[in-house]
């Protein structure tokens, strides 16, 4: 098991994600209970499945640094964000694109696709440590990177701006905010993820990682319940 204070730092960032994901599931499984909305259920699939991602993708850092057993768990993350980014889709037909677009004809584009992507992964994937940095370091071949920027921007965008375009519809100042920090949340991770595969081949780096501490942080507040003023 790795010391946690000498563990990599997106280890750190990944793993917060992930618990600031489940905390969205774990509300958004409780307001299907209550509301039977079958768009909570979406947000609980997509939780479910992108926040496992985002364990796979750090969790293990805290237990090994061997690479063999890393590049296993990092195509088990990407798998687990692929099959969220199908949910994602179901999704985006949900909250405002079906008028314009089937979403079979989104799953048509985006499932070969994925799958397309967890085929070079297979192929090209490499992890490595990067002590001087302290993070774990994956790096992609360019045409993955490239088509893995691509579904995230078909898919992870066009949620951002519906959502935040739902702010001013949402009836509570709780909810306007919920909704414009889920926005940016999917933006904030794509813009990141993209990012990353243009300029730094798909790795990590200290400040990408530090960055999405925040920005999971400040989502994982907006999960908590709100505290009931006593009369």
């Amino acid at each position: 098991m790795v010391n946690l204070t000498s563990a990599p730092l997106n280890a750190y960032s990944w793993t917060w994600g992930a618990i600031a994901i489940y905390g969205f599931m774990v509300k958004s499984i409780a307001s299907y209970r209550r509301t039977r909305n079958p768009l909570a259920k979406i947000y609980a699939y997509v939780g479910l499945s992108f926040g496992t991602g985002l364990l796979f993708f750090g969790l293990p850092g805290f237990f090994t640094q061997n690479v063999h057993v890393l590049k296993d768990t990092y195509f088990l993350a990407d798998l687990s964000v692929q099959i969220s980014l199908q949910f994602a889709a179901w999704m985006l037909s949900f909250i405002g694109m079906k008028s314009f677009l089937k979403l079979k004809y989104m799953l048509a584009v985006t499932i070969p696709l994925s799958v397309v992507i967890m085929i070079l992964k297979i192929t090209s994937s490499h992890v490595s440590i990067s002590h001087a940095q302290n993070l774990i370091v994956y790096t992609d071949q360019p045409i993955l990177l490239i088509l893995k920027s691509v579904i995230y921007i078909l898919i992870a965008m066009p949620i951002a701006v519906l959502l935040i375009r739902q702010v001013p519809n949402q009836a509570t100042l709780r909810a306007k905010f919920q909704s414009f920090i889920a926005g940016i949340i999917y933006a904030a991770v794509c813009i990141a993820a993209v990012s990353n595969n243009l300029f730094d081949k798909g790795s990590d780096t200290r400040d990408s990682s530090l960055s999405l501490i925040v920005v999971f942080t400040i989502f994982l507040l907006a999960q908590l319940p709100r505290p009931h003023l006593k009369h």
